[in-house]
């Protein structure tokens, strides 16, 4: 029964050895995949709290799955692996305390341990400055709209189109 559907992807006649051997490859990359993401998620808590900058983050929470900092007492800003077996993707949301959530962006984990192909997740300051880019709308916008007295929409304010931009 099993050899029908193994056939279906091109492997057929595999023994339980054969098999055995895939899922332990399987198992040691998911584990690394895990490894690199825990690093990542290390490199960034120490960056941002490390740091000399006035980010005004304060870390909220430290789940396993995710990171989530507030920003400016008001907005949290999620960072997480995203769901799915194997998955590279590290998604950024900020949310707002309504309760409305958006994606910012996205970057990819690799299995060596670089973001996006070109930073080290060993490296706390560069990943520092590669959140710090990827969530850089979110200040752009919220800087708009203060300095032009106006009120932040959470979707206009993440697609850079809040009415404060307009002079």
């Amino acid at each position: 029964m099993l050899r029908g559907c193994i056939s279906c992807y091109g492997e057929t006649d595999m023994t339980i050895w054969e098999i055995s051997e895939k899922a332990d490859y399987i198992a040691d990359r998911h584990r690394q995949q895990q490894e690199q993401w825990h690093i990542y998620c290390n490199s960034l808590v120490q960056g941002i709290t490390l740091s000399k900058a006035r980010l005004h983050h304060a870390m909220s929470c430290a789940p396993d799955k995710e990171l989530c900092f507030v920003l400016f007492g008001h907005f949290q800003v999620f960072v997480a692996l995203a769901e799915g077996f194997n998955s590279h993707t590290i998604e950024y949301y900020v949310e707002n305390k309504e309760g409305e959530k958006q994606c910012i962006a996205q970057a990819q984990l690799m299995a060596d341990g670089m973001v996006d192909g070109y930073v080290s997740n060993r490296d706390r300051q560069q990943v520092l400055e590669h959140y710090l880019e990827k969530i850089a709308p979110v200040y752009n916008g919220l800087y708009a709209a203060v300095e032009h007295d106006q009120p932040i929409n959470l979707k206009q304010l993440i697609d850079g189109k809040s009415s404060a931009n307009v002079a």
